[in-house]
């Protein structure tokens, strides 16, 4: 089923997989980080601290020892072979790192969104093992639309009954994000 949300004059797509509850919501206090290291948690940064004032804390290479009083996980994936090796990881210690990440803030209770704001040019086979590793354990993912041609998050997605937002561009995360918070 697709229903369509309209804010503040920017479409997003929301396709909901079967099943899959029309009201996700996640609390603060909150974590941002990053599977893939790509340069995009900067700009989601300025969207969810400087425009949504959510206050998140943000550590790139977050892990489970970071997740402490944290209600809401938030992963933008996305490769970046330049910033793996700045932070010394190669793509296959970053994956477990983010599965490692994410399996334990499902134990413990921490809802998990993920991100992926890089549009086509992110998804290549590094970012797409990113996304394989992570997005089984998402709450809810917003896209920009353009990165999910292939419908790779909605397949995924569809496997827990989580809902997939979709926006035309990066700049539309404010509005698609703002009603998802308390």
């Amino acid at each position: 089923m697709i229903r369509r949300a309209v804010a503040v004059g920017v479409i997003a797509r929301v396709v909901w997989a079967a099943g899959a509850s029309a009201q996700v919501t996640f609390e603060r206090p909150g974590l941002l980080t990053s599977v893939g290291q790509s340069s995009d948690i900067a700009i989601v940064k300025v969207i969810v601290n400087t425009q949504l004032k959510l206050d998140l804390a943000v550590k790139p290479v977050a892990t489970a020892a970071d997740l402490a009083g944290v209600k809401t996980l938030v992963v933008v994936v996305g490769a970046s072979t330049k910033g793996l090796g700045a932070a010394g990881l190669d793509a296959e210690k970053e994956a477990a790192r983010g599965v490692a990440l994410v399996n334990a803030a499902r134990s413990q209770g921490v809802k998990v969104l993920l991100l992926h704001t890089g549009g086509e040019s992110r998804r290549g086979k590094t970012s797409n093992d990113m996304v394989e590793a992570v997005m089984p354990g998402a709450d809810m993912a917003v896209v920009v639309a353009a990165g999910n041609k292939d419908k790779l998050f909605n397949t995924i997605a569809a496997k827990r009954n989580a809902p997939v937002v979709e926006v035309e561009k990066a700049a539309a995360l404010a509005d698609a994000l703002r009603p998802l918070f308390k």
